[in-house]
Formats: structure tokens, C-alpha cells, sequence
């Protein structure tokens, strides 16, 4: 049940409005209970509604009884019948008659809370959501009277208790219009604004900012949808996709000089905050979806402190710990009078100029490029893996990947993240999936080994393989101990952007490098082998065995000890 009492009042009907509540209602019954075909549902606007042109005395040959409703009433009975009911309710109401109302209102909700069946065309589904949100409405409108005629004086006070409940009867939350709970609009709080700031933004974007301007909206006919997707869910204006193109020209390569990365422009501290992954092989913030989302929990916990869109914006900019010092000293919250950095003082009007243009760029001189949606579906990897083998699975371009994949920084899936998700064309993850279970895991990933010489530090190590000391760690387990003995064997991750300035290090420092094409294979040691024995089961030379394994001293080969050992393809041993 979704928390009715978080709603602000200012967004439920307030009883000076319910007469024309009630009149909107009786008008809604003249013309039936929904428009049809459901398809034209998009299009339907109130200035060619039919309740416009109604007559008030056509309600006075409304019936005011229950239809007959089958004795097995479910989701799955003619959307003709759920109409029915559903108009009877509405003649009761536009009667006055709020009892038989309510009691009809149970019966909607036996339908509407029903599981959807299992079997229905797209219009019946459309239907039957539309009858869900029809009935949401009544349930609020009868919330709302009975509150009203029971107390009129303390109204605000007592609708949202009606609102949990009338009488049982509960809202869930895939019922109630996501426009319920969004935050109050910029339109009417900030961007009306009139400044010199702000005509000093739209002559500089329309004027030597243009060409940049219009690589920003041509990014947008990429992301918009999505963005506009999250913001819609999460209850935020839509205009807020200007405040990404202000922060990063919408590129997930965007990099501040003060280390703020991704489309929104996260700092390290604040990107954990809001549960984003940065390490050495991957950075959430460039990943468009989960940093959107990010984005949009932040800008909510600052609405809720500030409660003033410039002040978020500038919060966003400056950090909300500088604009809460300016709210203490100046005892108001007018922006626009506030002691702030430059860049902060120049970030709302900035917006406010971007949001004005992205609405009607073509007044503005731009042109409006063609929709071309980023999509994608998602396919889970529990190993380390190349994007390039990935690709070639999915039967793309690695640079499809790429694209579809910021955050991995390295072209790979982590090691032991178990479970990564990856982005891949639609139509491909099946085909994709199937195809990388037939490769086996040590070829998924280009690794080497390290044997740990004395005197040599993690540290070193990683810089020498041209890695980090929290890739290391994490490749073999250490947690965060940097503690390693002579003679450990370190698993170096190796993705294969890596490979061919490490391959050059790798024959420097005299260790073996496989001809392309070989095979790797594996072998454990058992009580009594000798690297000769081993070399002669593999087909492999000693000298081979002691360089492919970084071994100096072969009198300290163990029973268990895996070694591994390169051969063309088509080896028999």
C-alpha cells in the first residue's frame, strides 16, 4: 500500500473544488465511462472531450441501480460489464446518492485488484487499466466528500486517512497515476523567471554556444526517452533532462577537473552515497540508467530539504552544506539574493536558458533531430569476460557494446562480481548467452600469473602489469590485505585493451607470451611429479612450463600446485 500520508495536500482536491468535482463527474456520465478504442487513448485531450458539449438536465434520467453483475465476477468477465458497473457508480455520485456509491466501489475493487488474466488482447489490457484508474479517482473523489461533509473546517487534516482507507477499501501502488506524487513543476516555480542572466545564456546558446548546443540535443533524441522514463517514475519534472546537458553535455565521458564523472556529473563521495560502483574496472556513473536513477533520489532528498527548485539546482552545483550556511544567514530562501561562487551564482540561470531552448528548440534556431532510442536488453555474466568476446557471441560490433556499456572501464566484466549485467542489443541476449556457455572460463578473459619474487610489493606489482592494487586484491581474494610472501602465485586480470602494452612489458621482463592461436591448458601437480614428467604428459618443454609459470626453483614444485602451458591449436598430448 503506498503511504497516502507522504502526499501533500497541495495535490489532493480541496473541498471549496468538489462541487465542480461532482459537476465534471455527472458530465462524465452522459458520455459513457471511457472513450474507445483504447488506442486513441494517447490522443484524447478535455477541449474534444463529449462532456464539454452535456446538458445538465441529462442527468436527470441517469438509473440509480446496480446492474446485474455475474455471480463470478473477476478480471477475466467483458469489459462491457466492467463499464457497466462503473457507470452505475457514476450515477449514483452524480445523484448524490454516495452510499449505494461507496458499495458499488467494493464490487470495483474486486475487479481492478483481480490478477490480470491470463489470456487478452492489448485492448481489453488497456481497458482494464483504465478501469484501475478510474476507480482510484472515484475512490479519492468519495474520499474526499465524506471527509469534507464530516468535517469541512479540518479537511487537509483528516484526507489522508481517508485516503488509506475507505472503509477497507485500499489504493495499491501500480493504481494511483504516477502524476500523483510529482514534485511541483518547474514550469511554475522556476522557469518563468525573468533575468538578465538568463537572456545572457540564450544569446550566448543560440549565438558561438550553438554548434554545442545542438550536439547536446542531438545526444538527446538518444537518451530522452529513458531519462524521461526514470524522471516520470520518480515523481520529477521532465525539464530536468536540461540539468544533465548543462553538467555533461549528456556524455557518460564527461570528467570535471574536480573528479565529477558521468552524464550527471557525480562526485566519488556522492555517487557511493546513492549506491553507485567505482573501482578499477568499472564506474557507475557513466552508466546512464543507473546514474539517472541515482540523479533522481539526490534531487529528491534536496527537494525535500529545500523545497525550492533554485535552491536544489544550486545545491546540485555547490553542495547543499554551502547553499544550508546561505539559508541560515540570509533567514530566506529567495536564490537570487544569495552569496555564492560564480559558477553557482551563473548554474541556475544557465538551466533555466537550456530548459527554455530544449522546449522549443526550433524557435530558437536548432534543428530537432529524429528519435533514435537507446536500447538495449540485459544478459547476466558470471565470470570475468571480454566486451570483444561478448560481442562476437552476440553477433554485433564490440563498439555496440562499448556504447551500450560505459561503466566498464576495462572492456570487461569484473572478476568476481558473479552475477554482472550487460547491455546488449535487443534480439541478442539469448543468442549471446547460449553461445558464451560453450567457452570455457580461462579463455573468457586474457590472465597471467605472477609469481611474487622477495622485495616485491603489491604495489609494484600492479604497476608493473599495468593494473591496481585493488584489481589485484580483488583477482585473488585478498580482501583488502596487501600482505604477499615470495614464491605466491598472483592472478594478473588482463583485459584486452591492456594486452598489447602488457604483452611488450611481459617479453621485456623475460616472461612467456603465447603465440596467438595457442591454447591454454592446465595440469595439477601430484605427489611425485617432476616439471619433466609434466612436461613430457603436456607435450611442452621444461623451460617452457618454468616460464609460462614464473618458476625459478624447481625443487619447490608441491602436490596441488596448478601450472598451466601453451599449445597450438590442434595439440593431442
Amino acid at each position: 500500500m503506498r503511504e497516502f500520508t507522504q502526499l501533500a495536500a497541495s495535490r489532493l482536491p480541496r473541498p471549496a473544488a468538489l462541487g465542480g468535482l461532482l459537476v465534471l463527474v455527472v458530465h462524465l456520465v452522459a458520455c459513457g465511462s471511457v472513450r474507445q478504442p483504447a488506442a486513441e487513448l494517447g490522443d484524447w485531450s478535455p477541449v474534444d472531450a463529449d462532456w464539454a458539449r452535456l446538458e445538465p438536465a441529462a442527468v436527470d434520467s441517469l438509473p440509480l441501480s446496480l446492474p446485474d453483475w455475474p455471480a463470478t465476477q473477476t478480471a477475466e468477465s467483458s469489459p462491457d460489464q466492467w463499464d457497466e458497473i462503473y457507470q452505475s457508480a457514476l450515477n449514483a455520485v452524480a445523484a448524490g446518492e454516495f452510499e449505494l456509491a461507496r458499495d458499488i466501489l467494493f464490487t470495483l475493487q474486486d475487479v481492478t485488484t483481480d490478477s490480470e488474466p491470463a489470456i487478452a488482447d492489448t485492448l481489453q489490457l488497456e481497458r482494464r487499466r483504465s478501469l484501475q484508474r478510474r476507480t482510484v479517482l472515484l475512490g479519492g473523489l468519495l474520499a474526499e466528500q465524506a471527509a469534507a461533509a464530516a468535517a469541512p473546517q479540518t479537511v487537509d487534516s483528516v484526507l489522508t486517512i481517508a485516503y488509506l482507507g475507505l472503509d477497507g477499501f485500499g489504493f495499491p501502488d501500480s493504481l494511483v497515476p504516477a502524476t500523483g506524487t510529482r514534485l511541483p513543476s518547474l514550469q511554475a516555480d522556476l522557469l518563468k523567471v525573468q533575468h538578465a542572466k538568463v537572456d545572457r545564456w540564450i544569446d550566448y546558446f543560440t549565438g558561438p554556444g550553438a554548434r554545442h548546443f545542438q550536439v547536446w540535443l542531438d545526444r538527446k533524441a538518444e537518451v530522452k526517452i529513458l531519462i524521461d522514463g526514470i524522471l516520470t517514475a520518480e515523481g520529477l519534472p521532465s525539464e530536468l533532462i536540461s540539468l544533465a546537458m548543462i553538467e555533461s553535455g549528456l556524455s557518460t565521458r564527461a570528467t570535471s577537473s574536480a573528479g565529477a564523472v558521468g552524464p550527471w556529473q557525480f562526485m566519488p563521495g556522492t555517487a557511493r552515497r546513492y549506491g553507485l560502483r567505482i573501482n578499477w574496472w568499472e564506474d557507475q556513473r557513466r552508466d546512464w540508467e543507473l546514474s539517472t536513477r541515482a540523479a533522481c533520489r539526490y534531487l529528491k532528498d534536496l527537494y525535500a530539504e529545500f523545497g525550492d527548485w533554485a535552491l536544489v539546482l544550486a545545491s546540485y552545483n555547490a553542495g547543499e552544506g554551502r547553499v544550508r550556511r546561505q539559508l541560515h544567514l540570509n533567514g530566506h530562501d529567495n536564490y537570487w539574493d544569495y552569496r555564492l561562487p560564480r559558477q553557482t551564482v551563473e548554474y541556475v540561470p544557465k538551466f533555466i536558458a537550456a530548459a527554455r531552448i530544449v522546449a522549443d528548440p526550433v524557435a530558437h534556431g536548432f534543428t530537432v533531430p529524429e528519435p533514435s532510442p537507446l536500447m538495449w536488453e540485459d544478459m547476466t555474466v558470471d565470470d570475468a569476460t571480454d566486451l570483444n568476446l561478448l560481442a562476437s557471441c552476440a553477433g554485433v560490433d564490440e563498439q555496440e557494446l562499448v556504447r551500450l556499456n560505459p561503466a566498464l572501464l576495462r572492456r570487461a566484466t569484473p572478476p568476481g562480481a558473479g552475477g554482472q549485467i550487460v547491455r546488449v542489443p535487443p534480439g541478442t541476449a539469448t543468442v549471446a548467452a547460449a553461445a558464451l556457455r560453450k567457452v570455457p572460463a580461462d579463455r573468457r578473459l586474457t590472465w597471467r600469473k605472477h609469481e611474487v619474487k622477495r622485495g616485491e610489493t603489491l604495489s609494484h606489482i600492479a604497476s608493473r602489469w599495468g593494473t591496481s592494487v585493488a584489481a589485484l586484491q580483488e583477482a585473488n581474494a585478498m580482501g583488502r590485505s596487501t600482505l604477499i610472501r615470495p614464491g605466491t602465485q598472483l592472478l594478473i586480470p588482463m583485459p584486452r585493451d591492456l594486452a598489447a602494452a602488457v604483452r611488450k612489458r611481459a617479453e621485456q621482463s623475460g616472461l612467456y607470451v603465447p603465440p596467438a592461436g595457442y591454447e591454454r591448458v592446465t595440469y595439477h601437480v601430484r605427489p611425485g611429479d617432476t616439471l619433466s614428467t609434466i612436461a613430457r604428459r603436456l607435450g611442452v618443454s621444461i623451460k617452457h612450463l618454468q616460464q609460462v609459470n614464473g618458476i625459478s626453483n624447481p625443487s619447490r614444485l608441491r602436490a596441488g600446485q596448478t601450472l598451466a602451458a601453451y599449445r597450438p591449436p590442434g595439440h593431442n598430448s
